[in-house]
């Protein structure tokens, strides 16, 4: 089932974040180009939609949790490419800290934008200390 992605980057941001949060990993997915890359914080690769989908139905069945993403910047390289810097978090308790810092590479397709390489990181304690409340500076 393809997905409304809608009409700005910003749109997946949120929808990554309302899949997530719903546990729906085909959702989620489905908001990466067929060939997508996924770093994952811990350095393990993810190649590909059906990857990233199996990866993530299996983390969100074995530790539900929610998420939380705050673009810190967000820019279009041209009408068919936008990059954003993120910081985000995930608890299974429901007390989401950014304690991650995501490079996104998004593109334009005729049915909206998708994620074509997407790499998660740790955040280094100076930069939870200047994202942790406001994220957006």
């Amino acid at each position: 089932m393809t997905r409304p992605l809608g009409q700005a980057p910003q749109d997946v941001l949120d929808h990554l974040r309302a899949a997530w949060n719903a546990g729906d990993a085909a959702a989620f997915a489905g908001l990466f180009t067929e060939d997508a890359t996924f770093v994952i914080w811990r350095g393990d690769v993810l190649t590909g939609r059906s990857e990233i989908e199996q990866a993530h139905h299996d983390l969100f069945t074995r530790s539900p949790s929610r998420t939380q993403v705050a673009a810190v910047d967000l820019r279009r390289l041209d009408d068919q490419v936008a990059v954003a810097l993120t910081v985000g978090g995930a608890s299974g308790d429901g007390d989401v800290r950014y304690d991650m810092l995501q490079t996104l590479v998004l593109v334009r397709r005729d049915e909206g934008w998708r994620v074509a390489a997407f790499h998660n990181t740790a955040m280094s304690e100076r930069s939870k200390q200047r994202f942790q409340h406001d994220p957006g500076k």
